[in-house]
C-alpha cells in the first residue's frame, strides 16, 4: 500500500501531518482557497530549537496573517505541489485553523481609481497589475469605457469576469488574464471506471443530449459600454454565457440559435473521486473510460477541483466535469483514441 505523505508550510513552520486539509480551486473563482487544521497537542518550537512564547498574538507571532504558505502532497515522499498561497485567517484557539489564499490575495492589499477610453486588456494591466506580480495575457480586447473608483487590483480583475467574460487564475507564480482554459497550461488524465485509478463515480450522471437542456446567452458590449443580450434554447436548462465585442443584436441571435445545438451533447456532469496522486487542474481534460459502455467514453474539461487530506481519509480529489469536448472510440487494439465532435 502507498503512503499518503504531506508538507504543510506555514509562516516557515513546517508540518507533516494534519488533521484536516481541503482545497477547492476553480476558473469560476478568483481566489483559490484552502483551509488547514492543525492538531492541538504538539509542540512549537523556532527553527532554532527556542520555546515559542506567542503562536499567533503579540508583535512577532510563530504564525501571522500575510504569512507564505504551500501545500504538497504525494505518496511515498513524492510530493506535489497542491496550493501555494498565503495565510488569510487563523482561528486563534486549538486546534489552529488556518485559511489560505492563493497569490491573488496580493491583489487585494491596494486600491486604486481609473477612468480609461476602451483600453485594451493588456493596457488595462498595465495599470492595475501591482509591480513584482509576473502577468501574462492569453485573450487580447478592448474594454470599451472603463472606470473603476477605490477598486483593489482583486476586484477588477473579478469585475472583468462578471462584465466581460475575462477569466483570471495564477499558476506557478503566474497570473494568467484572458481565457479560462490555457492550452499550454493543460494536462490530459486518463481515468477508467471499475479500476483503483477511480476512487468513485457515484457523483457522475449520464446525460443523453436529447435529454440536455441548455439556455445560451450571448452578450455584447460596445466601445460606449452598451450591452446587448440575446439568448436561446431552454429557459430553464443549464445557462451558459458567451461574451463578444461590437456584435449587433442580429448577429448575437444568430450566434445564440447556433450555440444551443452545438453545446448539448451526450456526456457525464458532476464530479468523480480520485487518489491524490495525478494533481488534476482546472482547466486540465480528464478523460473518462467506461469498457462496460464503451459509448459513454470521452474527454471533458475540468472547471473546478476540490482536494482534501488529513487522518482517517487519506488524499483525496474530487474532479468536476463541464463541457465534453471529444469522444474515446475503441482503436481495435484494446485501447482508446481521439473523435473530434
Amino acid at each position: 500500500m502507498n503512503r499518503l505523505d504531506t508538507k504543510i508550510t506555514l509562516s516557515g513552520q513546517v508540518f507533516t501531518f494534519c488533521t484536516e486539509l481541503n482545497i477547492d480551486s476553480s476558473y469560476d473563482n478568483l481566489t483559490d482557497t484552502a483551509e488547514i487544521v492543525i492538531p492541538k497537542k504538539i509542540r512549537y518550537v523556532k527553527n532554532d530549537g527556542a520555546p515559542v512564547d506567542s503562536i499567533v498574538r503579540g508583535a512577532n507571532p510563530l504564525f501571522n496573517i500575510g504569512g507564505a504558505a504551500k501545500i504538497e502532497v504525494g505518496y511515498d515522499s513524492l510530493l506535489k505541489t497542491f496550493f501555494q498561497g498565503y495565510i488569510s485567517a487563523i482561528r486563534q484557539t486549538f486546534p489552529l485553523r488556518f485559511k489560505l489564499e492563493d497569490e491573488v490575495y496580493l491583489l487585494k492589499r491596494s486600491s486604486l481609481s481609473l477612468s480609461l477610453d476602451n483600453p485594451q486588456l493588456s493596457y488595462l494591466l498595465t495599470k492595475v497589475i501591482p509591480s513584482g506580480v509576473k502577468y501574462e495575457v492569453t485573450a487580447e480586447q478592448n474594454l470599451g469605457n472603463f472606470r473603476v473608483n477605490n477598486s483593489s487590483p482583486a476586484a477588477i480583475l473579478d469585475e472583468l469576469r462578471k462584465k466581460h467574460g475575462i477569466y483570471s487564475f495564477f499558476r506557478s507564480g503566474v497570473l494568467y488574464v484572458g481565457l479560462s482554459v490555457v492550452s499550454k497550461l493543460q494536462t490530459v488524465h486518463r481515468f477508467k471506471f471499475q479500476t483503483p485509478t477511480l476512487i468513485s463515480g457515484d457523483n457522475l450522471t449520464y446525460i443523453d443530449s436529447l435529454e440536455r437542456k441548455i439556455k445560451v446567452i450571448c452578450k455584447s458590449i460596445d466601445s460606449n459600454n452598451n450591452t446587448l443580450e440575446a439568448t436561446a434554447g431552454d429557459e430553464s436548462g443549464e445557462v451558459r454565457t458567451l461574451y463578444f465585442n461590437n456584435y449587433t443584436l442580429s448577429d448575437l441571435q444568430t450566434t445564440a440559435d447556433r450555440l444551443k445545438d452545438e453545446l448539448k451533447y451526450s456526456g457525464y456532469e458532476g464530479f468523480f473521486t480520485i487518489f491524490a496522486s495525478q494533481n488534476v487542474k482546472h482547466g486540465d481534460v480528464v478523460e473518462l473510460i467506461n469498457d462496460q459502455i464503451p459509448e459513454q467514453s470521452g474527454g471533458y474539461l475540468t472547471p473546478r477541483v476540490v482536494s482534501s487530506a488529513g487522518w482517517g481519509i487519506g488524499g483525496r480529489q474530487s474532479v468536476y466535469v463541464k463541457q465534453k469536448i471529444y469522444d474515446l472510440v475503441s482503436d481495435g487494439k484494446g485501447g482508446y483514441v481521439q473523435k473530434t465532435i
